[in-house]
This record gives C-alpha cells, sequence and structure tokens, in this order.
C-alpha cells in the first residue's frame, strides 16, 4: 500500500501536529519539497514496460494457487467476481465513511507537498476532500485509516484467500483478539497487529515516492472509486540494495528510482480493478483523479525469507510501519 512520501522522504521521522482550519500560516515558513525530476515525464514515458503484474480471474485466486505459486506475483482483477469481496454500494462516499468510523474520529493526514503530518477529524478531512479542485490550496492524503472495528468494517470484505493465509486470523491467539473492542490505531493499545482493513482517501495530483510496505506484508487493494497509477519494481537482491542506497542517501527527491533499475513497470488501475502486491515489492504511486480506495496488509507462511528480509532493510534504515 502507499506510505506517506513525496521527496524528499525523511525516514518517516514525521512530526505530526493537529489541523486548525482557521490557522493564519502566513507567518509559518514551509519548506516545500521540489523534485529533481518531472513526474509529468515519468506518466508519459515508454520506458517503464516491465511485464511483471499477471491478470488473473478472481476463480483463479485460490488457496491452491498460493501454495503453488507463493504470492510471489503481482496480479491485477479487472472484476471483483470469484474473489470474495464485498464493498459497499456504488454510491458510497468519503462522507459516508465519515458517518460510518466517526466524524471525530481522528486521522492521520499527510501534506503531499511539505511531506509533514498532521491530524484531522474525519470531519475536517471530509470537508477538505469535497472541497472542489481549483480551491484546495494544499495537497492532502489519508492512507492509513484502519477501520476495524468500526461500522463500516461489516460492508467491506476482503478476498477469501486472504483470510486463508493471514497470520493474524490464523495464528494470533484468539482471546487477544476477541478483547480489542475499541477503532484505536495506537500500538499501545491493540490486542493484534490491526492492519487488515485500510481506507485510503486520496486527492487528484498526490504521488507516494517508493516504498515497500511495512514488514515485508502483502497487500490486497480495491479502487472503489477512481483511479490509481503504479510503478512496480521486483525484489531481486540487487533491486533491494538499491533501494536500501537510496533511501540512506537522502536524495530521494533527485533520483526517480525506476530510472536506476533494469525493470519496471508501470501500470494503471481503473475503478473495480483489485490489486495484490507480494512482499518486497518497491512501488511508487500516483492518484489521477480523485480517488477511494479499501486494502489491507498480511503476512502470511508462503514466503517468509522475503518477510524477514524486508524487515532486516527496515532495522538498517531505520524505516518503520
Amino acid at each position: 500500500m502507499e506510505a506517506e512520501q513525496d521527496a524528499p522522504r525523511r525516514l518517516r521521522s514525521i512530526g505530526r501536529r493537529l489541523y486548525d482550519e482557521n490557522e493564519d500560516l502566513s507567518d509559518v515558513e514551509e519548506i516545500v519539497s521540489i523534485r529533481g525530476f518531472n513526474l509529468e515525464e515519468k506518466l508519459r514515458s515508454k520506458m517503464y514496460r516491465g511485464d511483471f503484474v499477471r491478470p488473473m480471474e478472481g476463480k483463479d485466486f485460490t488457496f491452491e494457487y498460493v501454495q503453488r505459486e507463493a504470492l510471489r506475483i503481482p496480479l491485477v482483477f479487472r472484476s471483483k467476481d470469484g474473489l470474495g469481496i464485498k464493498m459497499p454500494e456504488s454510491d458510497f462516499t468519503v462522507r459516508d465513511v465519515k458517518l460510518l468510523v466517526g466524524s471525530r474520529r481522528i486521522v492521520d493526514v499527510m501534506d503531499v507537498n511539505t511531506q509533514k503530518g498532521i491530524e484531522m477529524s474525519m470531519s475536517q478531512f471530509v470537508r477538505y476532500y469535497e472541497t472542489p479542485e481549483t480551491e484546495r490550496e494544499k495537497l492532502y492524503n489519508v492512507i492509513s485509516l484502519e477501520f476495524s472495528h468500526t461500522k463500516l468494517a461489516s460492508i467491506v470484505k476482503r478476498p477469501n484467500v486472504v483470510d486463508l493465509v493471514d497470520w493474524v486470523d490464523n495464528m494470533w491467539p484468539r482471546h487477544l483478539k476477541e478483547r480489542q473492542t475499541d477503532a484505536t490505531n495506537a500500538i499501545s493499545e491493540m490486542k493484534y497487529p490491526k492492519v487488515k482493513k485500510y481506507c485510503l482517501m486520496s486527492v487528484k495530483g498526490c504521488f507516494t515516492d517508493f516504498h515497500i510496505d511495512f514488514g515485508g506484508t502483502s497487500v490486497w487493494y480495491h479502487v472503489f472509486r477512481g483511479g490509481k497509477i503504479f510503478w512496480l519494481i521486483p525484489p531481486t537482491l540487487q533491486n533491494l540494495e538499491l533501494y536500501e542506497e537510496w533511501v540512506l542517501s537522502g536524495k530521494q527527491s533527485d533520483i526517480f528510482l525506476g530510472d536506476r533499475v533494469e525493470r519496471c513497470q508501470r501500470i494503471e488501475l481503473k475503478q473495480g480493478h483489485t490489486f495484490f502486491i507480494p512482499s518486497g515489492w518497491i512501488h511508487a504511486v500516483y492518484t489521477p483523479v480523485d480517488s477511494l480506495v479499501f486494502g489491507g496488509n498480511i503476512l502470511h507462511s508462503f514466503n517468509v525469507p522475503m518477510q524477514l528480509r524486508i524487515y532486516e532493510i527496515e532495522d538498517r534504515t531505520k524505516a518503520c510501519g
């Protein structure tokens, strides 16, 4: 999934402040990140023609497939038929998200241009999201709203296969999961790793720089409304070394990582598409139109070495999820 990124990346040591709609920022100095590459050019370029992503029908995404292929290849499903996923009705909006998770729910929001994290209430963010594009002064991105134990959880179901292989569902002590009744995202109050169901709300123009999902987790990702553009880099030893060097260099704003590797694939996800990103895959994401996405993260038993390798990279770079 997306990590809060735009150049430069600061190893996620992000300070957060409370959002104030009436705050006068005229005398507050903000450092806006300036990219050393042209993002529009990367969106148009014919260079990123890797063929890693495998189109698949939902009926073929079975436990037997996982046993055979070990969830190592990115998969795209043009239809949700056969996946076993459940989504809200087609007229569902971010306003409905607010109603179901609570208007006072505090969400982490990334200011894309300054790379500073702030906290907003859902009510504040929905007001921002519904502001006409021409009137938005900043780009704000919500990519870490975990909504288990809210009313929204009951109307979003992830793919059947994900339920079958997820360590949280199959390995975590049941009595601890049953003790979790709060929708909190505070780690100190969690009884289990609460990463099963995320809601991502992104406005047009948001860009998430190259990253690997936390802990080597794999990701399921359904574009409910809007669209997304991904750049994907396979987790070869050479590519993971390049990625680690790039993170530690502090020059992410100057270097588009997709240009430094042998092969990179750009793929466009349209409304209704479901995507599966395996452990370790390096990816960047652009939002071409206001979007609403549902997804989640899992650890599983079919690619443990990669999950451990990513954990080690995070430890060396001090990048945590």
